[in-house]
């Protein structure tokens, strides 16, 4: 459904950001083996992603983000001192307005501290909490893609 759609991959993203260096939420979510038995993103050949790791600058995800005309980005988020999780991912947020890409981009973020009722606030498309399985972040961004390229 994917495919047809879009008519090509859809393009992901995923990074951590600010001083957080922990990448297994990430990892276990875009890489191909997954995490408990459930596929990473990159299993999937409807998807291409772009893990571009840890400590990431807003700056560099905005340039990744033009240079591999990516459809959506996910923030994961795990350092919380001084609500530093949030502060991260408004960061990430503003530098995509502030380049003029956050229209149409699906914008998604996770940590073991978020709850999805924070995506409002956060001005996220989607926001996943801890104990979170590929196959969700999967199928929601199926869901926002093409409901996106229908609209």
């Amino acid at each position: 459904m994917l495919r047809e759609t879009l008519k090509r991959q859809l393009v992901v993203v995923g990074a951590c950001t600010g001083t957080d260096a922990h990448t297994v939420g990430l990892d276990a979510i875009l890489s191909m083996k997954g995490y408990a038995g459930d596929h990473g993103l990159e299993y999937f050949p409807e998807m291409r992603v772009v893990n571009m790791g840890s400590q990431v600058d807003p700056a560099d995800i905005v340039t990744s983000v033009e240079a591999n005309r990516a459809d959506a980005v996910l923030i994961s988020q795990v350092v919380t001192q001084r609500d530093a999780h949030i502060v991260n991912l408004k960061e990430v947020r503003e530098a995509l307005e502030g380049a003029g890409l956050r229209d149409g981009l699906i914008l998604v973020g996770g940590g073991p501290r978020f709850t999805e009722e924070q995506a409002a606030e956060l001005g996220y498309d989607k926001i996943f909490g801890r104990g979170t399985k590929p196959s969700e972040v999967a199928s929601y961004l199926v869901y926002a893609a093409t409901k996106n390229a229908r609209s």
